[in-house]
């Protein structure tokens, strides 16, 4: 977590905030630049906070619309992408690079989709 002023959360979830400055993150490809620079320690503290929250977060965010989150809902939305994208790293690797794989730069993205907005 870095020095920045944290993100605003839904008040239930406010414990998340100090990692809003490092996990709410503008798009994919932030996500996966920000876990392979990642210290693995960080990687685990956010991991190891979010985790056991995770199926109340996806509980409050099923009943809101997508593409017409508050700024709040949208940080929380964020977080969670950010967990999707860390889990590998925690679950599989025990490290923020894919260990014995590819480099990551092989694999652009070819495709970028807005994380908050409508896919309808």
């Amino acid at each position: 977590m870095n020095g920045a002023a944290s993100l605003p959360l839904p008040a239930e979830f406010k414990a998340l905030e100090p990692f809003t400055t490092s996990w709410v993150l503008a798009d994919s490809r932030a996500r996966a630049a920000a876990r392979q620079g990642a210290d693995y320690d960080a990687i685990k503290r956010f991991y190891d906070t979010i985790l056991p929250m995770a199926p109340a977060i996806l509980e409050y965010l099923d009943a809101r619309s997508l593409g017409a989150l508050d700024p709040a809902d949208e940080n929380l939305l964020k977080l969670m992408l950010s967990l999707a994208e860390l889990g590998p790293a925690v679950e599989w690797y025990e490290s923020p690079q894919v260990v014995e794989g590819f480099p990551a730069e092989r694999f652009p993205l070819v495709e970028q989709l807005a994380d908050c907005e409508s896919q309808a």
